[in-house]
């Protein structure tokens, strides 16, 4: 008679029925979104960007929305300031024109949609720059304010990314309007761009607190 062994397990039924595959969760760390990084990448190219306007002497004028960006028509008083710029820089010497190019620079908020009127002094070896912005406002008070509040912008860190590094500017107050005039000494190396900076800094008035 023969003996029947009892059957045994083998190995592999037996490893096999212990053995969990972990998930793939568990086993690998999830990358960053590509979107993420797609944003990033597009942060360094704007900052690029502004880092060569900055070089070139472009003013970079930062759209706010739901401000209104499209200056309305400038008056009679922004008239007037024209014709008083205009005879002193003539009187200097200077030959004035109205900007063949349009031309907008770093600005607040405020002054995005301020009514403005440009004259421009020739300088035949910089025929892109010396030009002057003339706000109109309501009131003095209204224009002195305004004033102030670009003068902080120009010098804050927001203001500095719109102008080159080592820009100068002439900020005065002409009864209800605003005479801005920004220059760079790197950009316009002419001697006449700091005597035409010069000839306007006598015009008007300070602002109040400058």
């Amino acid at each position: 008679m023969t003996d029947a062994s009892p059957s045994t397990p083998s190995a592999s039924s037996s490893s096999s029925s212990s053995y969990a595959p972990s998930s793939p969760s568990s086993s690998r760390r999830p990358g960053p979104p590509v979107w993420f990084a797609l944003l990033g990448g597009l942060g360094i190219l704007a900052a690029v960007v502004v880092i060569l306007l900055e070089v070139l002497g472009v003013g970079v004028n930062v759209l706010v929305p739901g401000v209104n960006t499209s200056p309305a028509p400038a008056g009679s008083a922004a008239a007037l300031t024209y014709d008083r710029v205009a005879l002193a820089l003539q009187a200097a010497s200077f030959q004035v024109q109205d900007p063949n190019t349009p031309f907008r620079t770093g600005e607040t908020p405020t002054l995005l949609g301020t009514p403005r009127r440009l004259i421009q002094a020739v300088i035949p070896s910089d025929p892109q720059h010396g030009i002057v912005v003339i706000y109109q406002f309501a009131d003095a008070n209204s224009a002195d304010a305004a004033g102030r509040d670009f003068w902080a912008f120009l010098h804050s860190g927001t203001g500095a990314i719109a102008y080159p590094a080592d820009a100068q500017f002439v900020l005065r107050r002409m009864g209800t309007t605003l005479i801005f005039f920004p220059w760079s000494p790197t950009v316009s190396p002419d001697p006449e761009i700091a005597r035409l900076a010069s000839v306007l800094d006598g015009l008007g008035s300070p602002l109040t607190g400058q």
